[in-house]
């Protein structure tokens, strides 16, 4: 490993060769934080004595550091905490598997007065051309009278699906749309 660099190990002890990286400890060349070691320690029954241990540049805690009631208690409020904000907000904290990309080939700025009908007309004869919404974020203006909504789109709807949709609601100032690079 490069010099100064971090080792973490939280899989397996005998992922790491512990006796190599005792001396490089010793040696001041790198730091590391462990919660598993080589021998592991033999289930809780006595103390954990290893050399290791009193390693300079070494932060070690047991494996099960979050089976503790404190953890157990943090992790509690973290699960209620995600779940609370995504019933309110929609929004999920965390998430690992966000699309980094939209498959969206399309967008459509609909600029129209926020009355109440307007977008649902448009997204109905989306939906009646069979195009799909893959995301949308809806702007209202100051004073409420005005709002510019953006379209992600599964497909480029045609002209013509365009100039009709404009004239679903009298409430739609102005249709534009836009291939998607990619």
């Amino acid at each position: 490993m490069k010099p100064n660099a971090i080792l973490i190990n939280t899989a397996r002890g005998e992922v790491v060769d512990q006796a190599a990286l005792l001396a490089a400890l010793r040696a001041n060349k790198i730091r590391a934080g462990l919660d598993v070691f080589d021998p592991e320690p033999a289930e809780g029954a006595a103390d954990f004595a290893d050399p290791i241990l009193d390693a300079p540049n070494l932060t070690g805690t047991h494996h099960i550091g979050a089976s503790t009631e404190q953890a157990q208690n943090a992790i509690a409020e973290e699960a209620f905490h995600i779940v609370e904000t995504f019933v309110k907000t929609g929004e999920v904290l965390n998430c690992v598997n966000l699309s980094k990309r939209t498959p969206a080939k399309c967008q459509m700025v609909v600029r129209h007065y926020d009355r109440v009908g307007v977008l649902a007309s448009v997204l109905d004869h989306l939906r009646r051309v069979n195009i799909n919404v893959e995301e949308v974020k809806n702007v209202i203006f100051d004073g409420a009278a005005a709002a510019n909504c953006t379209i992600q789109l599964s497909a480029e709807p045609g002209a013509d699906v365009v100039a009709v949709m404009k004239n679903l609601n009298h409430d739609i100032i102005s249709i534009e749309t836009m291939k998607i690079a990619g």
